[in-house]
């Protein structure tokens, strides 16, 4: 006892105290399971592996003591030497180590081998540390609702593992602490809740995501045979629309993405040579829309044909709303960064008007390569019988509607004169083909004319709309009376393409994805619709709860802008009602101790320095029996403390009997610190 006093004298820290109950490594198995499952999609199998393995072993080691080999495997030097080789192995599998998926997959390590060599109090601190940390970190990959709910699991798994840490000698079943997690949870959710909607945020995020991170699907700067096909095989959502009134009709919704002039003779590219401008002319007819749009990391932003401003973050007045990005000459919307993360922005577009530029367009809508000859050919001899521009492009239309031309996704592979081929041999093709072809032949007829990418359709979903991948579309644009016209010759050869979408053009197709699909059951796609809904929420009003929809609920609400004075009183003045409230909260069933019960604590901390740590359930009674058993010198004072702490806790008393008792009670406490000896010593 003389070094524990000369150690609180010197303000020294006493020794770190083992890890011994079983219950403390069953929490902390609980709470690594519930932490490392969110990742496991996300790293090498090997990790994941060497993760799992370590904490079984840990376990293991724990339920079976008498067995020799778990223990030798977690020697402190081999799991060191295991994570310095699983360093050089993410190195080497990464091709880098300071980045965001190698140091998470380290970080996963780690903490399963700190885990498994966990032995002290300071262990398991920093090991709870670690695993608040690493639990966040599955945000890095993916911030959907499904990882949201994988973390309520392990924050309550956290807040049991923390319990059981801090009292490992009076651990209650695990229903019980559950409980006890899930009450602090729904108390502190009211204050979080107030907070997320009224705290001042920043106007645009703090850090973007690594590009790596998001989706890589989407449409590219090239367009090729077949490209688009394979993109329309996809069912993944490209943007959601939510309009503020009238819904456009299904042949109005062209949602315009690249816009390509350079072709090769088999396939289309950008020039970017576009550069930015302000269109002339009245938007008396333009519909105002908010696009959700989904990471594809690329510029190019996507609204319906035709824009007529820039993309804002807020139309709300009196809202200090940010550009977004720039409309440019080719009718195309650039955003200022790659879009690598769900971007939401305020669109305003008049459907199906022509865009004017005020000047001509360049040479190269008039180039083309002599790679497809016959192609050439057929666009002579149709523009020998028209009169002008439009009737030859009448003409052409109706060559693509009357000749057995088809519309399907799985089309033949075509050679080195795709357009020739496809023209007259093939004749089968996706939108990309029609496209193609139908520029070709304006261009070799004379008329400037470009390929355009982007979207065509929509599935409405309750009161937004739904555009995915498989609705993936190209269409053409000419040169006509100074103005650029969409020409779509998909619709020519399948009119339901645009009426009815993908599904109602090919009804039949299995490629398709299954949401697309004719056949897919009703009850299946309202599940579906009703998955993106939530989904939709959940990042609409979660997710992308930004600076700028808090200004718009504040200037709906006719609530002024606050000070930051106003926000640090309200803030603190929040905080103090709720903290009264939770004291006075029915859930609250902890009384204040007695001086009974704080007396008995001292005997307890007394024992835990002799080295008598109490046992789960026992009682006050069997615990001084059984250190009377091993300090045969206190045995009598100990027995006589046993038999008046049962009479002070258990027993009524009238006021003079109790306080007598209180004063034996006192007075033979007092005798401990003068009696204070080693276990050793007290044995002999």
């Amino acid at each position: 006892m003389r070094i524990s006093a000369a150690r609180r004298l010197l303000g020294q820290r006493p020794a770190d105290p083992k890890v011994r109950h079983p219950a403390v490594v069953r929490a902390m198995a609980m709470l690594m399971v519930l932490v490392m499952l969110p990742h496991l999609l996300h790293l090498p199998i090997w990790v994941s592996t060497l993760g799992f393995v370590l904490s079984g072993l840990r376990v293991l080691a724990s339920e079976y003591p008498t067995l020799r080999w778990p223990q030798r495997l977690l020697h402190p030097l081999l799991i060191t030497l295991l994570a310095a080789l699983a360093g050089v192995m993410l190195r080497v599998d990464y091709g880098y180590f300071l980045g965001r998926d190698p140091s998470v997959a380290f970080l996963f390590i780690l903490v399963a081998a700190k885990f498994a060599e966990m032995r002290n109090r300071s262990d398991v601190t920093i090991l709870l540390c670690l695993s608040m940390f690493l639990l966040i970190t599955q945000y890095f990959h993916t911030q959907s609702i499904l990882s949201a709910l994988t973390t309520l699991p392990a924050v309550l798994a956290l807040g049991n593992a923390l319990g059981v840490a801090r009292a490992p000698d009076t651990v209650t079943p695990l229903q019980p602490r559950l409980a006890l997690v899930g009450t602090l949870l729904l108390q502190g959710l009211p204050l979080a809740a107030l907070l997320f909607v009224v705290f001042p945020r920043l106007p645009g995020p703090m850090w973007s995501l690594p590009e790596d991170a998001m989706a890589t699907s989407g449409l590219s700067d090239r367009m090729n045979p077949g490209s688009i096909g394979e993109l329309s095989r996809s069912d993944a959502v490209a943007f959601r629309v939510e309009f503020d009134g009238p819904i456009p009709a299904p042949a109005q919704r062209y949602w315009r993405g690249p816009v390509m002039h350079e072709f090769d003779g088999r396939g289309w590219h950008a020039d970017g040579t576009a550069v930015p401008v302000r269109l002339r002319g009245g938007t008396e007819n333009a519909l105002n829309y908010t696009v959700m749009l989904q990471p594809h990391r690329r510029k190019w932003l996507f609204a319906l044909d035709q824009a007529v401003s820039p993309p804002r973050s807020s139309d709300q007045p009196g809202i200090a709303a940010r550009t977004l990005g720039q409309l440019m000459s080719n009718g195309q919307i650039l955003s200022e960064e790659r879009v690598s993360q769900v971007l939401r922005y305020r669109q305003q577009s008049v459907p199906g008007a022509s865009f004017d530029i005020g000047q001509a367009p360049a040479a190269n809508t008039l180039a083309l390569p002599g790679r497809n000859p016959r192609a050439a050919a057929l666009a002579h001899d149709l523009r020998a019988g028209s009169g002008s521009d439009q009737e030859f492009i009448a003409r052409v239309l109706a060559h693509f509607n009357t000749e057995p031309f088809h519309y399907t996704l799985r089309p033949q592979l075509l050679g080195d004169r795709p357009v020739d081929e496809f023209l007259f041999d093939t004749r089968e093709g996706f939108c990309e083909h029609y496209a193609s072809a139908f520029t070709v032949l304006l261009r070799a007829a004379g008329i400037p004319a470009r390929v355009v990418t982007g979207y065509q359709g929509g599935e409405m979903n309750g009161d937004y709309m739904i555009v995915r991948q498989s609705d993936a579309h190209a269409w053409s644009e000419a040169w006509l009376d100074g103005r650029w016209r969409r020409f779509d010759p998909t619709a020519a050869v399948s009119p339901e393409r645009v009426e009815q979408g993908i599904s109602g053009a090919l009804p039949d197709e299995n490629a398709l994805p299954r949401i697309a699909r004719a056949d897919t059951s009703d009850w299946l796609r309202q599940w579906q619709l009703r998955v993106d809904a939530v989904n939709h929420a959940w990042q609409r009003w979660v997710v992308d709860f930004d600076n700028d929809t808090q200004s718009e609920i504040r200037s709906k609400l006719g609530i002024p802008a606050p000070e930051l004075w106003q926000i640090t009183v309200g803030i603190l003045g929040v905080a103090a009602i709720w903290v009264l409230l939770l004291l006075r909260s029915p859930f609250d069933k902890q009384t204040h101790p007695s001086r009974e019960e704080r007396a008995w604590r001292q005997v307890v901390n007394w024992l835990h320095e002799q080295g008598i740590e109490r046992q789960p359930q026992e009682t006050p009674q069997e615990l001084l029996t059984r250190a009377a058993g091993r300090l045969p010198a206190q045995k009598a004072l100990l027995g006589s403390l046993a038999e008046l702490f049962d009479a002070l806790r258990f027993q009524a008393l009238d006021d003079d009997t109790r306080a007598t008792r209180w004063a034996q009670w006192q007075r033979l406490k007092r005798e401990l610190p003068r009696s204070r000896c080693r276990l050793r010593r007290c044995s002999t």
